[in-house]
């Protein structure tokens, strides 16, 4: 058996700058997870996430973020009272209050403080910040003439919010930067330490962006259906988009944040799916007529 001895006349451990700072950095890791880490469940899919980001904080980002958008699109963004402004804001307030009645003891809609704005440009898309800050280009509305088809594409961006799909990216992003540090003290890659960052984003990044992206077009249908919307035209809405984006290629499944249109409505197909987001819709309509009968 051979003893373990150290080099004589170096350092001890303890005295070596790289394991202190790799130790440094995975303690400052440590303690922010362990106090500010837990774990949720998202609501629809009960899929079990970790997540160290307070709401609050989560928040704050997308206050700060939409903040600069609006400065930077300040020339593009039609006024309140705009038709545009107005069809957007009333469909994004009934997702909103789905949401709201399904979740209203869930702690996912604390520290969101909804706010919507139009802007002019031809870009088929919207997003929706942390904190419930949403953007609508009116591209899209050219391309969707039909309020349910536009509640199916803000019921993903809200479902984006709801999931905290931001803050679980921080989290693991936390954790990605405090590794790299550590294994970049003890392997010295020079100016070749790009294949990290390409191994993280092919390994980790792109497969759990693209299940963020799957898990928010189901939470979207399910408040697309709870809001009184028709969750019967999600599919054909991202097979709209794709042809209009052209992101309906196979390889798309695996090199882009985003599964490609085809399969996102394939999945939206599925009988279990439709079962679920039906009865959900069925719920919200006889809801619906008995205000109006009331």
């Amino acid at each position: 058996m051979i003893p373990f001895t150290r080099r004589r006349g170096g350092p001890e451990w303890y005295q070596d700058k790289r394991v202190i700072k790799a130790a440094a950095c995975l303690f400052g890791c440590a303690v922010i997870t362990l106090c500010c880490g837990r774990f949720e469940t998202v609501p629809y899919s009960n899929r079990r996430h970790f997540i160290v980001l307070p709401p609050l904080a989560e928040g704050f980002l997308g206050k700060c973020f939409f903040a600069r958008s609006k400065i930077e699109l300040a020339s593009k963004i039609l006024p309140p009272d705009h038709p545009d402004s107005i069809r957007v804001r009333n469909i994004t307030m009934d997702i909103v209050r789905a949401a709201e009645r399904g979740l209203a003891v869930a702690g996912h809609l604390d520290g969101l403080d909804w706010e919507v704005i139009v802007v002019k440009d031809e870009l088929v898309n919207a997003s929706c910040l942390p904190g419930g800050k949403i953007i609508v280009y009116t591209g899209l509305l050219d391309e969707m003439k039909m309020d349910a088809e536009v509640a199916t594409v803000l019921g993903h961006e809200v479902g984006h919010a709801i999931a905290r799909h931001a803050a679980e990216n921080i989290t693991k992003l936390l954790w990605f930067v405090v590794l790299k540090i550590v294994f970049l003290q003890f392997i010295d890659l020079g100016e070749e330490d790009d294949w990290i960052d390409g191994m993280w984003k092919v390994l980790f990044q792109l497969p759990f962006s693209r299940r963020m992206e799957m898990e928010a077009d189901h939470i979207g249908i399910m408040l697309l259906a709870a809001a009184g919307f028709d969750p019967q035209i999600a599919p054909t809405v991202y097979e709209k988009m794709g042809k209009i984006t052209g992101s309906d290629s196979e390889l798309q499944n695996y090199i882009s944040t985003h599964p490609s249109c085809k399969k996102r409505a394939q999945i939206l197909s599925q009988d279990k799916v439709k079962q679920e987001a039906m009865e959900l819709y069925r719920k919200a309509r006889a809801d619906k007529d008995f205000l109006l009968k009331g």
